[in-house]
């Protein structure tokens, strides 16, 4: 080529090389590529390095810890350290870590006998704030940011959660014996009954409530999942979930149907009742506590981990090296792998578990999880494939049969476990090529599970079809950690309580009713709490309550409710759950015509899900109010009168008595004054922990707890209470669950209006809102 094509100045012909060396044109431009390097590393030169790091990942003690920071970043993190002066020392471990226990397991053996611990409990006290529930040590919240992040997960991807604190319950028993156990205790009113055909084939998990006998509206217990096992052709037992707060409670109900003499020495072991009568024959119920795990995935990417995670067993010669198997009691054909396995992989074409059958219970054999760990965290990918809504909809007829109820089978696959390390090992040694796991390795195990689909929200009125969808799965005790891990690097988000009632709410279900003794106890628990916190603050900071009207700000007063709205002493109360009255209610409410008075209306409640119109915000104990006259129209400058507080010139009279008396006290000598303090005026030992005599006369001046009427409190008629109100991600306005008297309800309908207002307790603005029955409660 002519010179003068490139540079005319040099003269003269120029040709260019047919090759070039790589590796000096990287020498040569070495010193560009450690700039774009470093301005990969750094991009703000005015940033530390930690601080150029997102938000979930940021801790305080970086700034002078290098070992908090991720691997690839600490060098650059000591030069930064050392150009502004050398690093200082690390401090030596503290006293406390020095003296750190030998032998953890035997400390974690000693902690554990306060408070349950689940298998994942190590791996979430890393990581949560953890809390003491029902006898267990629960994971209440992640200690990063995570609160919208978790929503997220549970409306498009996969948020996971560990509720093994649910307790299994274990029935035998002919099946008429069985149904006649649970006739005192339920309603057909309610839903299906436990011994429905869509049940009994054990292909479906249901629920159901359960009251005290025959007590029915009354004496309510709680909502309970249950499920029929197969074992043979000719016998079934029952599985019952129950929540860890009405354990006991059902326990005891079940003893005394059986057999009410012996009720308490049938449970005074741990573990197996048989009880035996002769009206309804030989019943054995047993607890199956630390029996099995139960894991929770949650959202439309739930489908998709599962389907990576879960490595199927194809055909049975597969799992006959497996030591369980011998132990099996029923014959090899029952366990119809192949047919399972075509089923499994229709189903991994779906984008979201509220796309398949309601429901569904499928027990399948699958490899160890840590077969397909991946290497680095990542999102499990939905298929791109068609639907098949045929190939959905065939479930298999013995698609929930499966080994993981047999007690011998969970002991062998609990006893032959192969740990993290063993695994190690065993891969290293029989494996050729570093890092590749044969997945049809004998030498490792198969292990059974049990999958449940949950179908989410189902009410379009109020909330979107199919949110809070997803699935439940069943291990053996023992597996619980591998699977969770795995799971966690297929990219699920963990979430403790916080998330499983947020969820509940954002659902618009009722988390824990006020009926039940759970959520009564719920309900006290919450008020210690706010009370706690209310009198922490100064007087000055505090919410003068009785200025707004507010009688009760930290506890909903049901009973007193329901005595205003019929003026009779009400001592139990109910929430309605009869599916054709509510039914019947919401359509008479959108149609504006007269509710059909019900039996014992005067004790009912009825929960409602509020919508606020327009601007404002919701929160929890917020009164529900009866609309009049032009309220509607003139909403926006509607307020409540400020109302006189008549026991403040009191408060500042025991104050002031009070202060004479600390002043005098510091006259006297110290061996008097401590005296003094250490007896009190009835000569009675003194307990630091209970507030004095004058703590609580001035709390009582706060928030008096004498109060014998609710309903005219304020200008506004009080129908009801929000019991859970916040902002809704899924509504993108302030939502709440409430629950409102039948009788205000009546008379709200009677008025021909179909909406309420709603003040919070720290305010006295009225708001609009639009309620909502909820039926599937």
């Amino acid at each position: 080529m002519e010179s003068g094509e490139f540079d005319s100045t040099l003269g003269g012909a120029e040709h260019l090389p047919y090759s070039a060396n790589i590796f000096k044109f990287a020498v040569s431009r070495s010193v560009e590529i450690a700039a774009m390097t470093e301005s990969v590393i750094r991009p703000s030169k005015t940033k530390l390095i930690f601080q150029s790091l997102p938000v979930h990942m940021r801790r305080r003690v970086m700034s002078h810890n290098c070992k908090r920071l991720p691997r690839n970043l600490r060098v650059g993190h000591m030069e930064q350290l050392i150009k502004s002066g050398f690093p200082p020392k690390q401090k030596r471990p503290s006293r406390k870590y020095r003296r750190r226990p030998t032998n953890l397991l035997q400390e974690y053996n000693r902690r554990k006998r306060r408070h349950i611990w689940l298998e994942t409990h190590i791996w979430h006290a890393k990581r949560f704030h953890m809390v003491d529930r029902w006898g267990h040590r629960l994971a209440y919240s992640p200690c990063d940011k995570a609160f919208r992040a978790c929503y997220r997960a549970t409306s498009a991807h996969c948020l996971l959660q560990d509720i093994s604190y649910y307790t299994p319950l274990r029935i035998r028993g002919p099946l008429d014996a069985i149904n006649n156990l649970f006739t005192s205790i339920t309603s057909k009113s309610c839903g299906l009954g436990i011994c429905a055909k869509a049940y009994l084939s054990g292909n479906r998990e249901g629920t159901i409530h359960l009251y005290k006998p025959n007590l029915y509206p009354f004496g309510y217990i709680g909502k309970v999942q249950f499920l029929w096992v197969v074992v043979s052709d000719t016998s079934k037992e029952l599985w019952l979930f129950v929540h860890p707060s009405q354990i006991d409670i059902v326990k005891s109900v079940l003893s005394n149907i059986i057999n009410p003499a012996g009720s308490e020495e049938s449970f005074s072991q741990p573990k197996k009742r048989k009880i035996e009568n002769k009206q309804t024959g030989k019943i054995e119920i047993e607890s199956m506590a630390g029996a099995v795990n139960r894991f929770r995935l949650t959202g439309p990417r739930s489908q998709a981990v599962l389907f990576n995670c879960l490595k199927c067993v194809t055909n049975l010669d597969n799992v006959k090296h497996n030591n369980w198997v011998s132990y099996y009691n029923q014959k090899d054909p029952v366990f119809h792998l192949d047919e399972k396995y075509q089923y499994w992989q229709s189903l991994g074409v779906a984008n979201s578990p509220s796309q398949l059958p309601p429901r569904l219970v499928l027990g399948l054999v699958v490899k160890d999880p840590r077969i397909s760990r991946p290497k680095y965290r990542t999102k499990a990918q939905f298929s791109n494939n068609n639907i098949d809504i045929p190939s959905l909809l065939s479930v298999p007829q013995y698609s929930s049969i499966s080994p993981l109820w047999d007690a011998t089978v969970r002991d062998k696959i609990k006893s032959n476990k192969i740990t993290n390390p063993q695994f190690v090992e065993h891969i290293t040694k029989t494996q050729l090529i570093p890092g590749e796991v044969n997945e049809d390795d004998p030498g490792l195990q198969s292990i059974p599970i049990v999958l449940i689909q949950r179908r989410g929200s189902q009410n379009s009125e109020h909330k979107k079809i199919g949110y809070g969808s997803g699935w439940d799965i069943i291990l053996p005790s023992g597996y619980g950690l591998p699977f969770w891990l795995t799971f966690i690097m297929f990219g699920a988000r963990s979430g403790g309580l916080r998330e499983t009632e947020s969820l509940s709410f954002e659902m618009g279900e009722c988390y824990l009713p006020p009926d039940s003794d759970a959520g009564h106890t719920e309900e006290m628990r919450i008020e210690t709490k706010l009370k706690e916190h209310y009198f922490k603050r100064p007087p000055s900071k505090r919410v003068n309550y009785m200025t707004y009207g507010i009688s009760n700000p930290f506890l909903c007063p049901w009973k007193i409710l329901l005595k205003d709205w019929c003026n009779n002493t009400i001592e139990n109360y109910f929430i309605l759950r009869d599916r054709f009255h509510l039914n019947d209610i919401q359509d008479r409410f959108d149609k504006k015509e007269e509710l059909v008075k019900i039996e014992k209306a005067d004790h009912c409640l009825v929960a409602v899900y509020i919508q606020i119109l327009g601007k404002g915000s919701l929160g929890n104990h917020a009164l529900i109010c009866m609309p009049q006259g032009d309220d509607i129209k003139s909403v926006k400058t509607l307020s409540e009168p400020r109302h006189e507080d008549t026991n403040l010139k009191l408060r500042k009279l025991k104050r002031l008595e009070h202060r004479k008396t600390l002043r005098h006290l510091k006259k006297m000598c110290l061996k008097l004054r401590k005296k003094v303090k250490k007896t009190t005026a009835n000569g009675k030992s003194y307990n630091p922990t209970e507030p004095s005599e004058y703590v609580k006369q001035m709390r009582e001046l706060w928030v008096p707890s004498n109060v014998s009427t609710v309903r005219f409190s304020g200008a506004r008629q009080t129908m009801g209470y929000v019991s859970n109100g916040a902002f809704s991600f899924s509504e993108a306005k302030s939502c709440g669950v409430g629950y409102i008297a039948y009788n205000a309800l009546f008379n709200l309908i009677d008025n021909g209006c179909n909406k309420v207002l709603i003040r919070n307790t720290t305010t006295l603005k009225y708001r609009l809102a639009t309620i909502q029955i909820i039926k599937d409660l």
